[in-house]
């Protein structure tokens, strides 16, 4: 099968075949890859009329240009995206998590422990708090008041991998093929 010039191709090998170049955003001479440059231009890089930048799909994946409904606008030679991400705290919805308490055994004994090595317990029949309130949607708590049992944000802000399964190819585009027509 014949190929276009220009048109990238995916292939399970380790190298170009003859007349094709890896997707590797190399910058390439006018000069000599004239019919490529009339083809795809300075579309990912280079200097106008001197040389220019093959399309650099390492690591990437290709979407469709344009803008379909409900989504993001995409240019052609636009790059965006990387494999890892920071989730920081106000990423995350607004959410709650139940708190399930129950009474202690009677016979609970008082433990001298250091600093942050022991849970909060309760010996049966010993209320935690004087008075029992019923809430009516007050003011929100201090952010200290569920530090201890909150959330590491040193780790929270780490960098995760944010990549959907994969399998690497090679993506190659054709330097030297028919010359397609334009519409």
């Amino acid at each position: 099968m014949d190929a276009f010039t220009g048109e990238i191709r995916l292939f399970p090998f380790n190298f170009a075949p003859v007349d094709w170049a890896v997707c590797d955003g190399r910058l390439l001479l006018v000069n000599e890859y004239q019919a490529l440059y009339s083809v795809i231009a300075n579309i990912y890089g280079g200097s106008n009329g001197i040389n220019f930048n093959l399309p650099d799909l390492r690591g990437r994946v290709a979407i469709g240009e344009g803008q379909a409904p409900t989504l993001s606008m995409r240019t052609l030679g636009q790059k965006l995206g990387g494999d890892k991400t920071i989730l920081k705290p106000e990423n995350f919805a607004p959410h709650t998590h139940q708190v399930l308490a129950q009474d202690g055994s009677d016979n609970a004994m008082a433990l001298d422990l250091a600093d942050n090595t022991a849970y909060l317990a309760q010996p049966r029949g010993i209320r935690l708090y004087n008075a029992r309130v019923q809430a009516t949607g007050g003011p929100s708590l201090h952010p200290d008041t569920v530090a201890p049992a909150g959330m590491d944000t040193a780790k929270a802000e780490s960098q995760r991998y944010a990549m959907q399964p994969f399998l690497t190819l090679r993506y190659c585009i054709c330097l030297n093929g028919e010359y397609p027509q334009r519409w």
